[in-house]
């Protein structure tokens, strides 16, 4: 029998598995395959006790149960956001429209100062603030908090939701992008 260039692996319950490698994981760049995900473009927002405000550009966002409704944001963990975040215990998901762009790049900036000049907003049921014109949004209580390798994962039970129809904002290949229907 030719000898396999794999070498078989014992688990820790004693099974061998045939044909799983015996080198080293290689570290993937996983960022160059998810750059051709299309994404909607978001601002997550927040406000702590004090009245403090703040945002951040997000596009790891997603629905993960409708009863209860539930949603969930990756922020990495190194952002200001991650510690806002975990503070303020609440979140609004703004789904951006595709005339918004200026808005994410807004966002998207490091530092929290000036975020909020100028842009039409109101706060919320839950405490954050919803921008005006976007799609819709998702305002959210945070229910659950895990951190997972170097993102931190908010899930948020929806609070209260509002949507029109609109054309995205989209993220693709690191630009943004308008999706063009026929």
């Amino acid at each position: 029998m030719p000898k396999s260039s794999e070498d078989p692996i014992n688990t820790s319950d004693g099974k061998v598995l045939s044909g799983a490698a015996s080198k080293p994981p290689q570290n993937v760049d996983l960022r160059s395959v998810m750059r051709y995900f299309a994404s909607a473009v978001t601002v997550v927002t927040g406000a702590l006790e004090s009245g403090e405000l703040f945002g951040l550009t997000v596009t790891a966002f997603t629905s993960v149960s409708l009863d209860p409704p539930l949603i969930l944001i990756c922020i990495r963990n190194e952002s200001s956001a991650t510690n806002l975040l975990t503070k303020s215990m609440r979140f609004c998901v703004n789904i951006l429209a595709e005339g918004q762009q200026a808005i994410a790049e807004k966002f998207s900036l490091s530092g929290e100062a000036g975020r909020f000049k100028d842009l039409d907003f109101y706060i919320g049921k839950g405490g954050s603030p919803i921008i005006r014109g976007s799609i819709g949004f998702i305002d959210c209580k945070v229910v659950e908090i895990i951190l997972e390798g170097d993102h931190t994962i908010f899930f948020g039970r929806a609070v209260d939701v509002s949507a029109e129809e609109k054309q995205p904002l989209l993220y693709l290949n690191r630009r943004y992008v308008k999706l063009e229907l026929e």
